[in-house]
């Protein structure tokens, strides 16, 4: 078994993803399933995994930090974002990696193709993945907005522990606007705008100028609200498909030493996601 951990998973199309690619490489004897684990239970899903016959499992919201107690160990992978999303089964051992930054990396610019600074929404585990591939990108200062001073300050020890130049703005504050208006990259890092709340968006459009490329990392709908209303103002547009595909085909080479077909995985992911639609235009 493989799977995908989280709460809620009912948006998740990783399953047709993954089996789609395993098909295609004539892997038939692993079957990959979506598991929906309160956070109360993540424990006894972790000490139960290799008794269920599971050899990995990705880890999706909101588990990507929590799960790290209830690991034997970090890959360096995970160790440098503080976060995990794919576990691998060693024997009784359970290791934690990070396959998120090697998604990002795929999905956003350079600095030097990026006109202003770049905002990111959130301070959770994606946030930790984008700050280390923005730094690694060449971005040296990065606004992060946060909704809770809690994990804002959990963030921003994380960043100086690793040396990411950041800045930490209240989510809807005249600060923010203010860095909005210098963006020259948004990323939403938080999970609003995912199915089934698809009328959601982080933030307002009139804080989205034509200037500006937005990231969404959420893929399902592929389109969000955000997304919609930064193309209506003429900004350029990446949804999350990219990432989800890119970091799949990464968690692929940890649990079997696959080189997963990418094309195969995002038609798969693709038409998953028309099915969704379609599902959401009949209820």
């Amino acid at each position: 078994m493989l799977g995908v951990v989280g709460y809620p998973v009912g948006h998740s199309v990783s399953p047709q993803m993954v089996n789609a690619a395993l098909r295609h490489a004539g892997v038939d004897n692993v079957l990959y399933i979506s598991v929906e684990v309160k956070p109360r239970d993540l424990q006894a899903f972790c000490r139960s995994a290799r008794l269920l016959n599971f050899i990995g499992f990705n880890v999706t919201i909101p588990h990507k930090v929590s799960v790290i107690k209830y690991l034997s160990r970090l890959d360096s992978s995970a160790k440098q974002v503080g976060a995990v999303n794919v576990v691998k089964v060693v024997g009784e051992k359970l290791v934690g990696f990070n396959t998120d930054v090697h998604g990002v990396m795929h999905s956003v610019p350079s600095k030097r193709d990026v006109d202003g600074g770049v905002v990111v929404l959130g301070v959770g585990g994606a946030a930790r993945a984008a700050a280390v591939a923005l730094k690694r990108k060449g971005f040296a200062e990065i606004v992060f907005a946060y909704r809770r001073m809690k994990t804002a300050r959990e963030f921003k020890r994380f960043a100086e522990s690793r040396r990411i130049g950041c800045r930490l703005v209240r989510m809807g504050s005249d600060e923010m606007a203010e860095e909005m208006r210098r963006c020259g990259l948004l990323i939403n890092a938080t999970p609003v705008g995912m199915h089934p709340h698809t009328r959601a968006s982080p933030i307002a459009s009139n804080l989205i100028h034509r200037r500006m490329t937005v990231f969404d990392m959420v893929y399902n709908p592929p389109e969000t609200k955000l997304l919609k209303a930064a193309k209506a103002r003429g900004a350029e547009t990446i949804n999350g498909v990219n990432m989800l595909v890119a970091q799949g085909a990464e968690a692929l080479k940890i649990w079997l030493r696959l080189e997963a077909d990418r094309k195969v995985m995002e038609k798969a992911v693709v038409d998953a996601l028309k099915m969704f639609s379609r599902q959401r235009t009949i209820t």
